[in-house]
């Protein structure tokens, strides 16, 4: 009897011992699986995550030397444009020939002018017998030279004149007196991500950020896909939907004068204004929208690479004549500071030809880039001007695309800011919370703000979280979300991003929903477009909220970096499925975000949300004249037939 009492309590023993055992284990699991949570959560980021510092919006770790995409990375020497070389250049303001010029040729000037809307130029009078140090009638002119009979030199040139009109509009109209007196120079390139921009811009951003002390915004995220996307928001303070119809081929599309754009406000208050693209034929308000009826700005460049494009085949590639092409892009920058040097100036002028298609050529430009802002700070153009550098998103095509690095470097183009010394040393607290919002979600929109701002000065207290645009002088909220700055999941870098089973259930109907999608919007034109079919997945995540963040309540501790995961009350109402996949036929790569509802059991796919990412060359040709917003969807069966 007593050896049986005995056993049962050895029994006892053994049992609670082992229960102790489990529950140190568990406890252990789950206190490391918190830690792994938390972890991967700083490093890569959700909305609603807090982070280091408290901060909601935690940013994907880039690195500069990411193997993936270094593979992609490779420097081009600066262009050698061989031939002869120019007669004819620009200084201040007059029309100078080199030493090269004979003594005997006859030159004769042709001022080029903007003709009836966005396509047309003309040229003026002729100025027969043109003399050195000849003061400019234009912006843009063609200098033709002739030995006798004999042409022995034609090019077209740009340089700016003085104007007496613009001169004296900005003597007269003093700056707003609750503004903050600024000049405002904007320099824009396409398809630049931070990360490669600091590869590729090594001496340009070397002399910017550490000896000039601009602030780069390494928050800085995309609201849309395309140039559009990046530009409306900061010129206008609206998204594209938001504003007139301007889209070709849509019933009561008209130009986009209507627009509110800024430099309209700008104008008004005394300030001269230029928009200077490079680009004809992928122009951002032309390719496809209706452009501009008037001219929009006092400098637009248009007419002249409308006449100079056509020119290009003839000289060596990358040049003009025996100068690079982005040389004409950079003096005219260089050359409006010469002619109204004490002038209020706004000026937004962007460059896509070096880094849209491939972002390596920019290389080449980056001592030309770092010359010409080093020769307006050693000028003193820059005393009174905030100075901007900036890409409208990362590369969107190849195979940058197509990796994980790639999406969130699309998602972070490069924004740097550079404000006069006196500006900083007497605004210190603006410059303040620009360095604090240098590490926030920043967008499009605040970019906007922050320029009304200089109009109109609104404060530099913290921003309000209901609005979608803060300006950068006001302190960014930490709890700032993608929700709270409107940019959609789709574009959002902040979110947490986990691998997609394509052969499970949710995989699956993803996938379905994806192109069925895709199919639909070119339903109505099946006579002419293909029906597409899934050929290849080459990448599948699903990004949400997670558990962690789900059950996080508030922290505890002194420094608060303990969390209570104790809220039982949210519940995960959505999830989103990313996808990438080749189509065929045709060979279309494709990224789309397809969102399930798990109050509505039901997926959706928006149609803004379906990116393109290779070319499409000539395979829509059929649908263009018919509906050019399905270029990019739409396969011809023609090209199928040919093929064949």
């Amino acid at each position: 009897m007593f050896h049986c009492r005995l056993h049962r309590r050895a029994i006892k023993r053994i049992i609670y011992n082992l229960a102790c055992i489990l529950i140190v284990v568990v406890g252990a699991i789950f206190v490391w699986e918190i830690l792994f949570t938390l972890s991967s959560l700083f490093r890569y980021g959700s909305p609603g995550i807090f982070g280091p510092d408290d901060v909601t919006c935690v940013q994907p770790v880039l690195s500069l030397d990411d193997p993936v995409m270094m593979k992609l990375y490779k420097k081009i020497p600066r262009p050698v444009c061989k031939g002869k070389r120019d007669f004819v250049y620009v200084e201040n303001g007059t029309l100078r020939f080199t030493t090269e010029k004979l003594m005997d040729h006859k030159c004769d000037l042709y001022p080029l002018h903007r003709g009836q809307g966005d396509y047309k130029i003309k040229y003026g009078q002729v100025v027969k017998n043109v003399q050195d140090k000849t003061p400019l009638l234009s912006e843009f002119f063609k200098v033709k030279c002739r030995s006798g009979a004999q042409t022995v030199y034609e090019n077209l040139h740009l340089g700016v004149h003085h104007n007496n009109t613009l001169k004296e509009r900005s003597k007269n109209i003093p700056l707003p007196p609750d503004g903050l007196g600024l000049s405002v120079v904007m320099l824009g390139f396409d398809s630049m991500s931070r990360m490669s921009w600091l590869r590729r811009m090594p001496k340009t951003r070397d002399y910017f950020v550490n000896k000039l002390q601009a602030i780069e915004l390494e928050g800085y995220n995309i609201m849309g896909d395309g140039t559009p996307a990046a530009l409306f928001p900061i010129l206008t303070g609206k998204h594209e939907q938001e504003l007139p119809e301007a889209r070709r081929k849509f019933k009561g599309a008209k130009p986009v004068d209507s627009f509110p754009w800024i430099w309209k406000d700008f104008q008004k208050n005394g300030y001269i204004t230029s928009w200077a693209d490079a680009e004809i034929s992928m122009a951002p308000f032309n390719y496809r929208l209706r452009g501009f009826a008037h001219e929009p700005t006092d400098f637009f460049m248009r007419p002249f690479y409308l006449a100079v494009d056509p020119t290009y085949p003839k000289y060596t590639q990358g040049c003009h004549g025996s100068i690079p092409k982005h040389e004409n892009w950079f003096n005219f920058i260089r050359d409006i500071h010469y002619m109204y040097g004490d002038a209020p100036k706004f000026l937004f002028h962007f460059y896509a030809t070096l880094s849209h298609n491939d972002n390596n050529p920019i290389s080449s430009a980056d001592e030309d880039l770092l010359n010409l802002i080093s020769t307006l700070e050693n000028e003193g153009y820059l005393n009174n001007t905030l100075l901007v550098l900036f890409a409208d998103h990362g590369a969107r095509y190849y195979s940058v695309r197509a990796t994980l690095s790639g999406k969130h470097e699309e998602r972070m183009p490069y924004f740097s800011l550079l404000f006069p010394r006196s500006f900083r040393e007497t605004y210190s607290g603006l410059i303040e919370n620009l360095k604090i919002n240098s590490k926030r979600l920043t967008t499009p929109m605040d970019i906007h703000e922050t320029l009304r701002d200089i109009l109109h000065y609104s404060g530099g207290k913290i921003g309000n979280l209901t609005d979608r645009g803060i300006s950068l002088f006001k302190e960014i909220p930490k709890q700032r979300s993608c929700g709270h700055a409107d940019i959609a999941p789709h574009w959002c870098s902040c979110l947490q991003w986990k691998p997609l089973n394509v052969h499970g259930r949710d995989g699956r109907q993803a996938l379905k929903k994806a192109i069925t999608t895709i199919n639909d919007l070119t339903s109505e034109y099946r006579s002419d477009c293909a029906e597409l079919a899934i050929e290849n997945v080459t990448m599948a995540v699903q990004i949400q909220t997670s558990d962690s963040i789900l059950k996080f309540k508030e922290t505890t501790g002194d420094r608060g970096l303990e969390p209570i995961l104790s809220d039982k009350k949210t519940k995960l109402n959505t999830i989103l499925f990313q996808l990438t996949f080749f189509t065929t036929p045709g060979g279309g790569h494709f990224e789309v975000t397809v969102e399930y509802s798990f109050t509505k059991f039901l997926m959706t796919v928006n149609p803004k949300a379906i990116s393109r990412i290779n070319k499409y060359g000539n395979a829509p040709a059929c649908i263009l004249a018919k509906n050019r917003e399905l270029r990019q969807y739409c396969y011809c069966k023609q090209n199928m037939e040919s093929n064949s």
